[in-house]
């Protein structure tokens, strides 16, 4: 069990690592091909899809993960199936009628969204989209039982490197021939169709067999529909608030600033965003396991298991985002040299995503320890002061105002969760063993990438040389050191996690 967690972990980093890489190549492509402008109104359109179809998976996700982990922590048989069947049926009928609805009623909301001289444009790709939303919404489920039925492999595989890298590819072939923003979302949409029917044929086979032994499930233990989405319907919220959460202040930049800003915003964002792959990654690896210590009540086990993760994920996530506060001009200049002008509003996103990480794989704790509607009520919190301060500062502040916003949104849904992660839960949070830590990549790659910026500018190959040279002295500070922060235990046995399983 220890070794083959330690895989899982090892293949989950790699491919959310490879998720993030695609997402940044992505972003690339789209910010030198179309322009700030043009990056506004395809991040606009991707903010759009990305909300309905997370929203439509209707919180599934936890549930499956939690409901399938249950059965296997109590040796059970012939019942996951029906958790698949439970699961994929709404989400399936509900996202066909949300696809009919975005169809019919397409000029109205692309009223909404855009302005006059856009409408027409934006009615056409919500049509577009429409089946999309179908197949995005159910793949999403499929990917999450393919993780529990098949492995963190193969769900790594699936999600995290070949559809991203057919996305990328799709557009990047897209743009170069020279097209809209709108034609190069399209292509962004295309391959969805067919990672579904590979999803489909990947998950058959235990699916099969599990029905097979559907007759040695005891009645009183098969998977009911009813505790099943008692336990998932405040996380059909709150998923939905989290999906707003990361989208709604591109679309409100948007509409209150220009597609331009818009565009600059985005790509803050995906940059930021791309330093939360270990966070990603070790959810991906940890979760069913978090999901059986707190069904056995192993508050303890639970706590040593999130002070090893959130360790490793300080040491490996503050070294790429103080990167980006230090080296920031240079890594925006990858996009094209119109987005160099954010880097100072996203030197406040990165410390907010720094924090983040210190905190560590809290909402985790709280969806698979029964707490979603705490978890609901967070999301809330944050999703009315994201909308309510970006509505106040954008207009005035343009890209400073989002960046605060986003700062504050981040830090008091943190709090909140830790709070009750810590105090409620009796999952206890051990700070201080989490900022010795963090002082390394403080010194390295803050104090040492501050000493260097002078000398990299814009320039990308001084960029990739300083940051090569301050990760050989991240990883050698850590080799030293390894006995003294515990690294030995943290790297050879991150598979420790084994022990509670």
């Amino acid at each position: 069990m220890a070794e083959r967690l330690a895989r899982s972990g090892v293949v989950s980093l790699a491919g959310s690592g490879f998720a993030a890489l695609a997402a940044l190549l992505l972003t690339s492509v789209v910010g030198n091909q179309l322009g700030a402008s043009g990056t506004g109104l395809f991040f606009q359109a991707m903010g759009i899809f990305t909300i309905l179809t997370q929203v439509l998976r209707l919180g599934t996700n936890s549930g499956i993960v939690r409901f399938i982990a249950e059965q296997r922590a109590f040796d059970r048989a012939g019942g996951e199936w029906r958790i698949v069947l439970i699961a994929l049926v709404p989400v399936a009928v509900v996202s066909g009628l949300a696809a009919l609805v975005l169809w019919f009623f397409a000029g109205t909301l692309a009223g909404w969204l855009a302005t006059p001289q856009e409408a027409d444009g934006l009615t056409d790709l919500l049509q577009a989209m429409a089946p999309y939303v179908v197949l995005g919404a159910v793949l999403g489920v499929l990917h999450i039982v393919t993780r529990m039925l098949r492995g963190v492999t193969a769900f790594t595989v699936l999600q995290s490197v070949l559809l991203p890298a057919s996305r990328l590819v799709s557009v990047l072939v897209v743009t170069v021939i020279g097209t809209t923003a709108w034609a190069a979302f399209e292509a962004w949409l295309v391959p969805l169709p067919f990672w579904l029917v590979v999803t489909v044929l990947v998950i058959a086979s235990p699916l099969v067999r599990d029905i097979r032994r559907r007759g040695e499930l005891a009645a009183d233990d098969r998977p009911a529909a009813g505790t099943f989405w008692r336990f998932n319907a405040p996380r059909t919220v709150s998923q939905g608030f989290e999906t707003a959460l990361e989208w709604a202040d591109v679309l409100i930049v948007a509409a209150l600033a220009s597609p331009a800003t818009a565009g600059i915003y985005a790509v803050l964002t995906r940059a930021v965003r791309a330093g939360a792959l270990v966070d990603r990654a070790m959810r991906v690896a940890v979760s069913p396991t978090i999901s059986a210590l707190l069904a056995r009540g192993d508050r303890e086990g639970a706590t040593r298991l999130h002070t090893t993760v959130v360790r490793a994920m300080v040491l490996m996530t503050w070294p790429f985002h103080l990167s980006l506060i230090t080296l920031g001009s240079a890594v925006l200049a990858i996009f094209g040299p119109e987005f160099v002008v954010g880097h100072a509003p996203m030197v406040l996103l990165a410390v907010a995503m720094m924090f983040q990480s210190a905190a560590g794989m809290l909402q985790s704790i709280l969806l698979q320890g029964g707490r979603s509607t705490w978890q609901m009520g967070n999301k809330a919190v944050a999703l009315t002061l994201s909308i309510g301060g970006n509505l106040l500062t954008v207009g005035t502040w343009g890209l400073w105002g989002a960046a605060v916003t986003w700062f504050v949104v981040v830090v008091v849904d943190n709090l909140l969760a830790a709070f009750q992660v810590h105090r409620r839960m009796q999952v206890r949070l051990r700070p201080r063993q989490v900022l010795t830590a963090a002082v390394i990549p403080l010194l390295v790659f803050g104090l040492g990438g501050w000493a260097l910026s002078g000398w990299v500018g814009t320039d990308l190959v001084r960029l990739v040389i300083a940051v090569a040279c301050l990760g050989l002295i991240h990883v050698a500070v850590l080799w030293v050191l390894r006995r003294r922060l515990s690294l030995v235990t943290l790297w050879r046995r991150f598979p420790v996690i084994g022990r509670f399983a």
